[in-house]
């Protein structure tokens, strides 16, 4: 597929008035510690066009609720004497001047039919997906704002782009540094920009927007004193019993750390001491970052969902969900095709949105990207039976995610906040020993209407090629023909349930043709 780009150019907000003193905001410790997370992005198709020129329009608009994306993200001042918003590697964001990057837009025109890049229907058990280079859809000449670990001056954090195929069809991508934008924060914004769209194309009043953009409630609900000039060991003690792996990039230099990663194994200069106490490295022996990878959307109808659910919840007596029991069928499936050991580890790393996990929740309409992620370890085995051994890791995934309350994210966010770099720690892993778990149940991705009765035909997370990416997401995308729907009934799963899989190539090929994983498949 060839991608030509007509143009690029940067978007403010429509109300944009440049002023010499521009708002800084200071962003949240999980902001700046998910840095280097892959872009929040991901990209929307529509068999029918739209107007381009009414988007623009409509954006600049939306951004007037969203002003601080069309700012420039950059590393605050470090001051190890100050509050903790200056320590090493703390994020900012600095908006309303006359220097603010914009966001970048771009518009772009494949030589391809949009339907080449979609799967033919979700009838079918899998889509082999891995000839479609979907980052392709967000262009990377112009590189994102701090890419380098060093400066964000003039690039943008955020990107629009608009590419028109020749059956007619058209995607809209965005995508922005994670530290703006979780999959959630991603959506709200997405609504918001299709209502204002769908206003203006009926010349109607623009709504009134209203999310909550305040990163220091993240650092607020922090236990104890984050501003003092040590931790409290008594709340560093209850961060420890909780789940996370705590990887150090510091500790992770060695020959099997890939090129890309060994800038982030240097101590900077202004924290080198003897008294730095290197952590766990990360377990780069077990991830061949270099090993070809492919890609999968497993499409499994409801009633194949509720079979899955079922047989779990019939073993274990802990009340598990049906998201629980589809992972962990798909996990011990994993693990076969990862042809693991009797007794070895694996961990299945799931994100979590700590909005309401707070002592004080927070609306989802809250922007920012406040992900946390839990380590859920088990074992390889081949004698346990197979409906006891999904049971088993259901009830673990749901074990160790409930640990996440108010009172234990307070803790650990105390223990972030006194980390001795935003970025020095990683909490989860790729390769052969972890999966990395990412829910888009219940964001509202159907929701993305820009014109009336123009749905949304097919939406895409856009994910680098790696091995170990699992994201979860709600079947019937698009309103087409969907195997098992169980319409009536109000659960997120009654049209099935997507499962969007970036594996290592053999691996994968393993795991399409393992029986077990689709055992459940003709159960209507």
């Amino acid at each position: 597929m060839a991608i030509a780009v007509h143009s690029r150019f940067r978007v403010l907000p429509d109300a944009h008035v440049p002023s010499s003193q521009p708002k800084v905001e200071s962003l949240s410790i999980i902001d700046a510690v998910v840095l280097y997370f892959a872009k929040s992005a991901c990209v929307w198709f529509y068999n029918e066009s739209l107007d381009t020129s009414r988007l623009i329009s409509s954006l600049r608009k939306t951004l007037n609720s969203y002003p601080q994306w069309a700012g420039e993200l950059r590393f605050a001042e470090y001051n190890p004497d100050a509050t903790h918003i200056h320590r090493h590697k703390r994020l900012e964001l600095s908006y309303g001047s006359s220097s603010d990057p914009g966001v970048e837009c771009i518009l772009a025109e494949a030589s391809c039919p949009m339907s080449s890049m979609l799967p033919p229907d979700q009838t079918a058990k899998y889509w082999d997906a891995t000839h479609v280079n979907y980052e392709d859809l967000l262009d990377s000449e112009t590189e994102f704002a701090l890419h380098d670990s060093k400066s964000g001056k003039g690039l943008p954090s955020m990107k629009v782009q608009f590419t028109t195929f020749i059956d007619g069809g058209i995607a809209v991508a965005v995508g922005m540094v994670h530290s703006l934008a979780d999959a959630a924060a991603v959506l709200t914004f997405m609504k918001d920009w299709a209502a204002t769209n769908r206003a203006l194309s009926s010349s109607q009043p623009v709504p009134r927007l209203q999310p909550l953009f305040n990163p220091s409630l993240i650092d607020a609900a922090a236990a104890g004193n984050i501003d003092a000039q040590s931790p409290d060991p008594s709340i560093l003690d209850i961060a420890a019993t909780l789940p996370v792996h705590r990887f150090d990039h510091f500790a992770s230099g060695g020959p099997s750390t890939p090129n890309w990663a060994l800038p982030l194994t240097k101590i900077p200069r202004e924290l080198a001491s003897p008294a730095i106490k290197l952590g766990k490295p990360i377990p780069y022996h077990t991830w061949d970052a270099a090993a070809p990878c492919s890609h999968a959307t497993f499409f499994l109808s409801a009633a194949e969902t509720h079979a899955i659910y079922l047989r779990a919840a019939a073993n274990t007596q802990a009340r598990i969900s049906h998201q629980d029991a589809v992972l962990a069928h798909f996990w011990a499936a994993l693990i076969r095709a990862r042809g693991l050991r009797d007794g070895e580890e694996h961990f299945l790393d799931v994100s979590i949105d700590a909005r309401r996990r707070l002592q004080m929740p927070l609306p989802p309409s809250f922007i920012g990207s406040p992900i946390l992620n839990v380590g859920v370890p088990t074992t390889a085995t081949a004698r346990t039976c197979p409906a006891r051994d999904v049971a088993d890791k259901a009830a673990a995934i749901r074990e160790h995610v409930a640990r996440f309350d108010g009172a234990a994210v307070a803790a650990l966010l105390h223990e972030m906040c006194f980390e001795l770099s935003g970025q020095r720690r990683w909490n989860c892993c790729l390769g052969d020993r972890h999966a990395i778990v990412t829910s888009w149940v219940g964001v509202g991705v159907e929701e993305v209407v820009f014109e009336e009765v123009k749905r949304v035909r097919w939406a895409q997370a856009l994910i680098p090629s790696c091995d170990g990416v699992v994201i979860v997401g709600e079947g019937g995308v698009g309103g087409g023909d969907v195997k098992g729907g169980w319409d009536t009934r109000k659960e997120w799963w009654s049209k099935g349930v997507n499962l969007d899989v970036y594996l290592r190539s053999d691996v994968m090929r393993r795991l399409m043709e393992d029986e077990g994983v689709r055992e459940f498949a003709e159960q209507e």
